[in-house]
């Protein structure tokens, strides 16, 4: 196998490593690549994984899941350790902050009157830190919601404001195509959509059949569109038959 070209990994060794596994959080869509170290973990096996948001309790759900790309290895996450008792009961008091945590901040947000909507509320397996993800048409001053919030659950609060397409992401679900929706299961790279993309493939411009679940124009109307934007070669003409 080649190495990855034109990036910062070129060059790195790119042998199959299956010191890896897939593990998913709560409903997530997509599987969160993780590195095992020298353990060894089982399908089922519940897991407490470093993240960047701190450490959370997912379920193992490849094992093993074989890696060879530099980039993966390098950003995989890191497995600590079986999830005990402990970790069980503090997961199932942070599934319970994060449902009280939207309910309590869409209360708020609409007796405050700010033009904002709760998307998704993360808290950290020891509840002391939490994160709400929302999305607005402008600029909001939330600091009199923070206070509100991080009085209500003891924790530090960060507000995220994400757009319609990374909501559709971050919440997941299945697209028109019945499938999972690209912006959740892989794609990354947001590429501007236009309605002329449709047209020259030759789609129906009715909204709703060409609108994701953001409501925004499908990602993947992208994915031919150079092909379409070639000239298409003319046929031959028809030669004239003998008597």
């Amino acid at each position: 196998m080649s190495g990855c070209q034109g990036c910062s990994f070129q060059g790195m060794s790119t042998s199959v490593e299956n010191n890896f596994v897939g593990v998913r959080f709560a409903e997530e869509t997509n599987l969160t690549l993780c590195a095992t170290g020298d353990h060894i973990f089982t399908r089922g096996a519940p897991v407490v994984v470093e993240l960047e948001s701190g450490h959370a309790v997912g379920r193992v759900e490849q094992s093993p899941m074989p890696v060879f790309k530099p980039c993966q290895k390098s950003s995989a996450s890191r497995i600590l350790r079986l999830a005990s008792d402990e970790d069980k009961d503090l997961h199932e008091r942070q599934l319970t902050n994060e449902d009280a945590g939207k309910r309590y901040a869409r209360e708020r947000v609409r007796n405050l009157g700010l033009d904002m909507k709760i998307s998704k509320v993360t808290f950290s397996l020891d509840g002391r830190a939490a994160q709400f993800h929302f999305t607005s048409e402008g600029r909001v001053d939330f600091r009199g919601l923070v206070r509100e919030l991080s009085k209500r659950f003891s924790a530090k609060v960060r507000m995220i404001q994400i757009g319609a397409r990374d909501e559709a992401g971050l919440l997941g679900g299945i697209g028109v195509c019945g499938r999972t929706l690209c912006c959740s299961s892989w794609l990354t790279d947001f590429k501007p959509i236009s309605i002329q993309m449709a047209k020259r493939q030759n789609l129906s411009l009715n909204p709703s059949k060409i609108s994701g679940q953001c409501g925004r124009l499908l990602c993947c109307l992208a994915y031919e569109d150079e092909q379409y934007k070639q000239p298409r070669a003319k046929k031959p003409e028809a030669q004239p038959q003998a008597s």
